[in-house]
């Protein structure tokens, strides 16, 4: 039972509508794309949660907590009355081995070692479960979901689950029953879940509304070549065709991620994607439509 989902992550939203706007270096583009391969191994893993007895937990996913002035993220969590399990997912491909208390790829380069990272976030949530009055054993395990995913010199008392024994440990935890108490603690633990975290902002370019490249994105391959026919939009490279509404509504969405301290004004979005003012009238009644006016008055935005 999902008490609190997984949505794409705030810095990945913003990142793919910056991509299609500005140069990203070479080490922001590796970054990318290892926050977007980490974050499929995560719904990964909420699929194989989601089709197995344990999906009768409560499962609570993507969490960013602060306890004792620390603050930690937890990327799964199942609870039932008698036990808790926290999981930290890893997508990594490719050989890696174990040397003492260091991790390395097959390339010699050293990686973090996922296991201290998880070993304080057990100690600060066992403390924060005590804190709602949920006394649990808590039970914290690395998973590797990668298929392609080889460890050598891994010890088996090491708490990590490595791509061929999923399956079996997710069995193994069984199915679980609480009453309506439990699940409210539960609920009280999800809400403390912090949407303001500095974790939501790493890795995200710095950028400024005038660095940035203007115009319509297309919906499907990113580029900025798009034409306005009629009620449609269209991609010049890729020749993707989208109701002219549902495009405006999509960039007035970008332009409010982007820039949430802008206002969404006619004239804003007319610059954001570069039309002539005899589309103004066009885009003030997608607005009306869809948003709501505030300070009727030249100065009009929409919430």
């Amino acid at each position: 039972m999902d008490i609190k989902s997984r949505s794409v992550p705030y810095n990945l939203q913003v990142r793919w509508l910056l991509l299609e706007r500005m140069p990203f270096t070479e080490s922001e583009l590796k970054q990318l794309h290892a926050d977007e391969k980490g974050f499929e191994g995560e719904c990964y893993f909420d699929q194989l949660i989601a089709q197995s007895p344990a999906s009768s937990y409560l499962h609570l996913k993507d969490l960013i907590l602060k306890w004792n002035n620390s603050t930690f993220q937890v990327d799964s969590c199942l609870l039932s009355p008698h036990q808790a399990y926290l999981f930290e997912v890893k997508n990594y491909e490719g050989e890696y081995y174990i040397e003492g208390k260091r991790r390395f790829s097959v390339t010699g380069k050293e990686i973090k070692n996922p296991l201290q990272a998880l070993q304080r976030s057990e100690d600060l949530f066992r403390q924060l479960l005590q804190h709602l009055g949920l006394y649990l054993p808590v039970i914290s395990k690395v998973i590797f979901v990668n298929g392609e995913f080889t460890l050598f010199n891994a010890n088996k008392h090491l708490s990590i689950i490595l791509p061929t024994q999923i399956n079996s440990f997710v069995k193994k935890l069984g199915s679980a029953v609480y009453d309506e108490t439990f699940i409210e603690k539960a609920r009280q633990l999800a809400r403390l879940h912090d949407e303001n975290s500095f974790y939501l902002k790493m890795h995200i370019p710095d950028y400024s509304y005038d660095t940035l490249k203007k115009g319509i994105s297309c919906g499907q391959c990113r580029s900025l070549s798009v034409d306005v026919e009629g009620r449609y939009l269209i991609c010049k490279r890729c020749g993707f065709k989208e109701n002219f509404e549902k495009g405006i509504l999509r960039m007035a969405e970008s332009f409010k991620l982007l820039f949430p301290d802008r206002p969404l004004s006619v004239s804003n979005l007319l610059d954001w994607c570069q039309f002539n003012n005899d589309k103004r009238q066009r885009i003030h009644r997608i607005l009306r439509k869809h948003y709501k006016m505030t300070q009727r008055s030249v100065a009009s935005y929409y919430v």
